[in-house]
Formats: structure tokens, sequence, C-alpha cells
């Protein structure tokens, strides 16, 4: 008796060990395989393959429901499909998953355009300009969508906010060169310096 109690103290244990390590493997290993239809995806929508991109994306999004990524390339898809109410969805919902998601912003700022939504695309294109690297092209085109748009006059507190990132990039980028003249000065002085 005292046997068949330790063995089935023994199994018990070790079907607790499975059932919580389980959860948190199955979730690691669900994203992989979600990366994975992503990564294919985007090889099939660089050849031109769009229906086969979306089913790839849309594999993606069905293994790991929190992953933003593929919500927004299934939206730039099915906007190339001109599907642009699907395509409106699918960005909305990458936002709601991932509030920052800089692409998916940029992304429904120019489906906004393209339908003629002026505010909802000044909207997406504040918020990529704010939530974006002032190095990053990206930001720089959000910069040029929002000057492009009036936001300017519309919202008056922004004009500072883009001549202060221009200022400061403008400032890192003279940096960087004086550095760099600084370093040439010293090799032209030292000649064949290792």
């Amino acid at each position: 008796m005292y046997r068949n109690a330790f063995g089935l103290a023994t199994l018990i244990g070790l079907t607790c060990l499975i059932v919580i390590q389980t959860p948190r493997a199955v979730a690691g290993t669900l994203r992989e395989e979600a990366i994975t239809y992503r990564t294919q995806g985007y090889e099939q929508q660089r050849r031109g393959d769009l229906v086969s991109a979306l089913s790839s994306y849309q594999k993606a999004a069905a293994l790991d429901p929190d992953y933003a990524t593929p919500q927004n390339d299934i939206g730039v898809v099915l906007e190339r499909l001109g599907r642009l109410d699907e395509a409106e969805l699918a960005y909305t919902q990458a936002l709601s998953l991932s509030p920052n998601h800089l692409e998916a912003h940029a992304n429904i700022a120019m489906l906004y355009e393209r339908q003629g939504k002026k505010e909802q695309a000044i909207y997406h294109w504040i918020k990529r300009y704010q939530l974006g690297d002032p190095y990053d092209p990206w930001t720089a085109r959000a910069e040029e969508r929002l000057i492009a748009l009036g936001v300017l006059h519309t919202h008056p507190g922004l004009k500072g906010a883009i001549y202060t990132r221009r200022r400061l990039v403008d400032e890192a980028l003279q940096a960087h060169a004086k550095s760099l003249d600084e370093f040439h000065a010293i090799t032209e002085q030292h000649g064949d310096w290792p």
C-alpha cells in the first residue's frame, strides 16, 4: 500500500509539473510559429503573391491573437487588394493590441487620407510623429504629412514640437560631423596610425 501511495504521489507531482509548464511552453511555441508564418507572409507579399501572404498573416494572427504585427500586415495586403473597410478593421485591431504600433498608425493614416478622412488621418499622423524616433524616416514622413494637411494651423503646439525635434536632429548631426572632422584630423596627424 505504501508503494502505491508513493507511486500515486509521484504521478500527481509529475502531472502538476506538466500542467504548470505546459501553458507557458505552448504560448512560446505558438508565438514562434506565428512569427514563422508572419515571415513567410512577408516573403510572399514581397514576391507579389498577396493571396498567399494574406493566408500566412491570418494563420499568424490566429496562432497568437495578441501579436499585433500580423494584424497590421493583414491590413496592408487587404488595402492592396482594394478591400479598404477590412484593411481599416485590421489596422484598428493592431492598434487595439498595441496602441504604440508605429507602422499601424502610419498605415491607417495613409488609408484615411486615401479615403478623404482628414481628421482621422491627422490623429494617426500625430501619434506616429509623437511616438517615432527623430531619426526614423517615417517620423519625418509623418511630419511632412502633418505640414501638408495644415495641422500647424489647427494644432499650434505641434509647430513648436516639430521645430524643436528638427533642431535636436540638426544639432546631433552637426556634433557627429564635428566628431568625424576631429577624427580625420587626428588620423592625418599620425599618418599610418593603426
